[in-house]
Formats: structure tokens, C-alpha cells, sequence
């Protein structure tokens, strides 16, 4: 179970419903604490267990990875707080922040191309993109969903760099924020992955070339 460390910093009713804003800071290990502002102004910090993870990872050394981050401004608030939990997994790896290139799109349908743009310009080992889709009224959200993780899977065997999937695909809002804020939140793993795959395609190929590929087919 999750557990909830509040702190109210206005005389107002502590049982206001505050929602998540974007200030995210790493607390611990095993926590992470969260600014809650609701629409009075009243601020509350949330202290939230981070998910237990579903993969045993060994000991990973990425003080000379190099990973690109990209993301999307759409649904930016469940977004920012799944890209803070991404730099804390690759912070406990050893990813020194200034090797964390960040980029962000305005959906995840641009995903693909700004996956494949950076993996082809700017030297990395390893892209993570990150984004959130909900379903809504329509067919659209899955058409969408499909086609942008299809195009991670094409941009990393055709580039030969490991994209690794941080989008969430949910039915509703609560299913969103429980995988992006709450215990179910797997964030900090696809940092760890990124590592992890990044490791495993220098031992097998090398690392990348120490000239900047040109953005374009090849």
C-alpha cells in the first residue's frame, strides 16, 4: 500500500483536494515527495512510496552513459512527474546529469521522430521517451497508441540505439495517475533499462561513433 505524509502550509481545510503540480524532489530511495497546490493557493507536500519493481536489476555502472530523454507537453502533469522519477533511476545508475539530453514534443505522436531525430544526432546510448495517452470518446486514442509504439520499436532497430517504451496507455484519468504518481509508477525502471541496454550495446558493438550521424535516412 501507498503511504501519504502531508504537510499544509495554509490555515485552510487540510482536507481540500490538491492537485499534482509539476515540483517533484527525490526524498530518498524510496520515496519521493510531491508540491500539491489546489485552487485557492494552499499548498500541501506529499511524501509517496515509489512502486516496489517488478525486475531485479544488478548492479549498473552509467557514469559514461549517454541517454536522451524525450517527452511530451501533452498531459505535461502526469508527464513532468514520470520524467522526474526517469532521472532518479538513471541518477541511482550513476548518469551524470549533464549526459541526460532532454527534449519534449507537443504529443506522443511526435514520439517517433524525435526518438529517431536524437538517436541519430546527438550521440546517445540509449532514448527514452515518455509520454501518457488516455482514451477518450473516439477511436483515436488507439490509433495513436499503436502507431507511436510501433515507431519506437522501428526507431531502435533501424538505429541500432535501445528506445525504451515510457508511454502509458490508460482507459481513464485514475488509471493514469496511479501509474504516474501513485505505487504503480514503474518511471525509475525505465531509466535502470535504459542503462541496462545501453551497457549491453556497447559490449556487443561499441559505443557510439564520436562524430555526430547526420538527421536523415541512411
Amino acid at each position: 500500500s501507498i503511504g501519504f505524509v502531508c504537510g499544509v502550509t495554509s490555515s485552510a481545510n487540510a482536507n481540500a483536494g490538491f492537485n499534482v503540480r509539476k515540483s517533484i524532489s527525490w526524498v530518498g530511495p524510496s520515496t519521493r515527495s510531491t508540491a500539491r497546490i489546489d485552487g485557492r493557493g494552499r499548498r500541501a507536500t506529499v511524501i509517496v512510496a515509489s512502486s516496489q519493481s517488478e525486475v531485479n536489476f544488478a548492479a549498473l555502472d552509467g557514469k559514461d552513459c549517454r541517454i536522451g530523454l524525450v517527452s511530451t507537453r501533452w498531459n505535461n502533469e502526469l508527464v513532468s512527474t514520470l520524467v522526474s522519477d526517469v532521472r532518479i533511476g538513471l541518477g541511482e545508475c550513476g548518469v551524470k546529469s549533464e549526459n541526460i539530453i532532454e527534449i519534449d514534443v507537443p504529443g506522443s505522436w511526435e514520439l517517433p521522430s524525435a526518438s529517431r531525430f536524437i538517436s541519430l544526432s546527438q550521440k546517445v546510448d540509449a532514448v527514452i521517451a515518455v509520454g501518457v495517452l488516455i482514451k477518450g470518446e473516439t477511436s483515436h486514442y488507439e490509433y495513436i497508441a499503436e502507431a507511436v509504439t510501433k515507431g519506437l520499436m522501428d526507431v531502435q532497430l533501424l538505429t541500432g540505439i535501445p528506445v525504451i517504451l515510457g508511454l502509458l496507455t490508460c482507459l481513464t484519468e485514475d488509471q493514469a495517475r496511479a501509474r504516474a504518481i501513485g505505487e504503480k509508477s514503474h518511471a525509475q525502471d525505465w531509466g535502470k533499462t535504459a542503462v541496462e541496454m545501453a551497457l549491453l550495446r556497447t559490449s556487443q558493438m561499441g559505443g557510439p561513433k564520436s562524430e555526430k550521424k547526420p538527421v536523415g535516412f541512411f
